[in-house]
């Protein structure tokens, strides 16, 4: 296995999706000497954006939002987690403090 990454240009990828197409992918990975990971993400992006998705760094905008939107959405879920942990120690104290009074 080779140490450094390979850049492909986006004909490049086309090329080598249309060929493991035909010939299949374990035979476009020796012929082309890219790993079949790569080619199925590349299938994957050729698929839902075109040409225009083998670009490299091509994620749209919409992408990016949901992406962010996404990451956002899971700090605000630690947030509530935290403030109901903090809410529930809080209660267990009350009771424990309500039953040694009794």
């Amino acid at each position: 296995m080779k140490k450094h990454r390979r850049k492909w240009t986006a004909e490049e990828k086309e090329k080598i999706i249309l060929y493991s197409d035909e010939h299949g992918i374990s035979k476009a990975v020796r012929e082309f000497d890219v790993s079949s990971v790569s080619i199925y993400n590349w299938k994957e992006k050729f698929d839902q954006m075109g040409k225009e998705g083998l670009n490299a760094g091509s994620m749209n905008e919409q992408e990016r939002e949901l992406k962010l939107l996404r990451r956002e959405n899971l700090a605000l879920k630690r947030l509530v987690a935290e403030k109901e942990l903090a809410i529930q120690v809080k209660d267990s104290l009350l009771k424990k403090t309500q039953f040694l009074k009794k």
